[in-house]
């Protein structure tokens, strides 16, 4: 007799099991037994959700980076001052909760990007669209920081997205083998500090310094 799926063991918990499976051990590190044991779901009920273990990482892309950009919208308004100044609040945060759904999602993609980012078509258009969603939701915060005045407007919007994702991302990658969040700290640090803020104009009538 069919004694069907345990109720808690729903799509969710397994992708949620997943992801902590694949920070842990990477994606090839982590076979379809270590999942399922670790779900404690038989094959079939695997399947009944997922068509493949490439399809489930997929998946987990997408599912947490819902769950991401859901964390994201709720909260980034919260902080007082401008546009910047809660950004960089928000973007610390994650950095202390490094557990949260965005820095999660962040540490995914770029182990992800490195490990099999080129293995299929599938695998590289969903990090691509991922990363390339994040990119249009951080050029949408740098479009409101220089509209307000609080970020330098000698770059693009776009530029600066791509600049911070970038930096992000690199920044990971250190984190995990220095097993501290001090490199993510630093990039922010140096980002907001130095590198965003409005840049002095220029002036032509300034002689050079001899």
């Amino acid at each position: 007799m069919n004694r069907g799926r345990k109720p808690e063991h729903c799509r969710d918990s397994i992708l949620e099991m997943g992801m902590e499976l694949f920070d842990r051990n990477g994606y090839h590190g982590t076979g379809l037994k270590e999942i399922l044991d670790a779900c404690q779901v038989s094959k079939g009920s695997f399947y009944n959700f997922f068509g493949s273990k490439e399809d489930f990482a997929i998946e987990i892309i997408r599912h947490f980076q819902a769950r991401a950009f859901d964390c994201w919208n709720l909260q980034a308004d919260q902080p007082p001052g401008c546009h910047a100044a809660r950004l960089r609040h928000k973007i610390e945060t994650e950095i202390q909760t490094s557990q949260a759904h965005c820095f999660r999602m962040g540490s995914l993609l770029a182990n992800l990007s490195g490990e099999i980012g080129a293995a299929s078509d599938a695998f590289r258009n969903a990090i691509l669209g991922a990363t390339h969603r994040i990119l249009d939701a951080l050029e949408q915060d740098m479009l409101q920081c220089q509209q307000e005045g609080s970020v330098r407007t000698d770059l693009d919007a776009r530029a600066l997205a791509e600049l911070i994702w970038n930096c992000w991302q690199g920044a990971l990658l250190r984190v995990q083998v220095e097993e501290s969040t001090a490199p993510l700290s630093s990039m922010v640090q140096l980002l907001w500090e130095r590198v965003l803020p409005p840049q002095p104009s220029p002036d032509k009538d300034a002689k050079p310094t001899p």
